[in-house]
């Protein structure tokens, strides 16, 4: 498989999408840790501000998908192509519904609890961000072309990535038992809790599933 191919079809393409649409991405998993730590501090989350940076991930997309529909041949379907554009999307969507969901709730929570949900919202950002990274190295080496060394770094970045995410888990579960070990939480507010810890995860893991696409891509395998 000539993965060439892809190298020369996204330099023909302005302004390179997929990388605008991986920082337009990153925006919004920043603009959610600012918010997460407001939210921490127990002050008023202001959930506009990530989705206007989710609707700014998503103009992105548009770019990439108009881009991918006037292309000619490629070495990976379409619909390859397709899918991990809607992984990184899916980034700034839970980013948006994390952000709205601490907006509706605060419970009050123990110094330890306010510290692990500090930590797994710095995890999110950190895989975000590795992600982010791997895109723009890719744009910086596309007009070299495919070299053993280009894949090489790219599997470094993806790993990079599944052990972000692997650590993001390990935390995400410390939590969720932290949270069902606090009776006086109660309930409900245990539910939303969790339910805020799921999305939080779900980020890098949409981080994670994008970046192992792209090592397939890349490998053409």
């Amino acid at each position: 498989m000539d993965v060439g191919w892809l190298f020369r079809y996204w330099r023909r393409a302005s302004l390179t999408p997929l990388r605008e649409h991986a920082a337009a991405v990153e925006d919004a998993a920043e603009e959610l840790g600012k918010q997460l730590r407001a939210w921490l501090r127990n002050e008023q989350v202001d959930a506009e501000l990530v989705s206007a940076r989710e609707h700014a991930a998503d103009l992105a997309k548009r770019n990439v998908r108009v881009a991918l529909t006037r292309g000619g041949r490629l070495p990976v379907h379409r619909s390859a192509l397709f899918q991990f554009v809607w992984y990184q999307d899916e980034i700034a969507d839970l980013c948006q519904d994390a952000a709205l969901l601490m907006a509706l709730r605060r419970p009050e929570m123990d110094v330890e609890l306010e510290d692990e949900f500090g930590a797994l919202g710095e995890a999110v950002i950190r895989a975000v961000h590795a992600h982010h990274l791997a895109i723009e190295e890719l744009e910086q080496l596309f007009r070299r072309g495919i070299t053993p060394q280009l894949r090489k770094r790219v599997a470094e970045n993806v790993d990079r990535i599944n052990q972000l995410e692997h650590e993001s888990d390990l935390r995400e579960r410390s939590l969720v038992a932290a949270i069902y070990a606090r009776e006086a939480l109660g309930d409900f507010n245990r539910y939303h809790l969790v339910q805020l810890v799921l999305m939080l995860g779900g980020i890098v893991d949409q981080a994670e599933n994008a970046a192992g696409a792209l090592r397939v891509m890349i490998s053409g395998r």
